[in-house]
């Protein structure tokens, strides 16, 4: 008798240990499925973000070591002319006549051979796009006792796959005034 007594203490017990219902667990797999989807959500935009700051960063460095070498050169440079809004001429430290100018979003460098042949060449890479390509010229004229001062002021932005699309971009200026005095 006891025996039956302690086996039917044992059903009730288990009877009473309640469990998850298969409900239970389905919205429980649900609410957890849906943070985690929050969460990688959030992960892929950061590296996005990430890669094209870093893109950006690049474009920037690359911009500024081209306007590093325009500057050098303007320094030492003397007769600038403003062909337009976007292109400059002038005769560097070597007597030979340069010509930067922005083509197809590109920033390019021109000069002459012995036959005055002009060619030019890209001083910025591949994907980097400048745009509002803007020289402006003071004191360039002789006698008006002013050395000349050339400002540089451009836009850069990044080219590739899923960067373009997202419109960043930045504004550089820079001043340069020459060396070479007014005659």
């Amino acid at each position: 008798m006891r025996m039956t007594q302690n086996n039917s203490n044992k059903q009730k017990h288990l009877h009473r240990i309640k469990g998850f219902t298969l409900i239970e667990l389905l919205v429980a797999m649900v609410l957890f499925v849906i943070l985690i989807s929050i969460a990688v959500g959030g992960f892929v935009r950061a590296l996005r973000n990430q890669r094209v700051i870093a893109a950006l960063i690049e474009a920037n460095d690359n911009v500024n070591f081209a306007l590093e070498q325009m500057s050098r050169e303007i320094r030492t440079g003397y007769h600038f002319i403003k062909i337009s809004e976007s292109e400059l001429q002038f005769v560097n430290a070597d007597n030979a006549m340069v010509w930067y100018r922005l083509n197809n979003d590109v920033l390019e460098r021109g000069t002459e051979d012995i036959f005055l042949q002009r060619t030019y060449r890209k001083i910025t890479a591949d994907n980097v796009r400048i745009s509002n390509f803007n020289i402006a010229l003071f004191g360039g004229e002789e006698g008006d006792g002013y050395p000349p001062r050339i400002t540089v002021n451009l836009s850069v932005s990044v080219s590739g796959p899923g960067i373009a699309k997202m419109g960043i971009s930045s504004n550089i200026q820079t001043t340069v005034s020459s060396r070479v005095g007014d005659n």
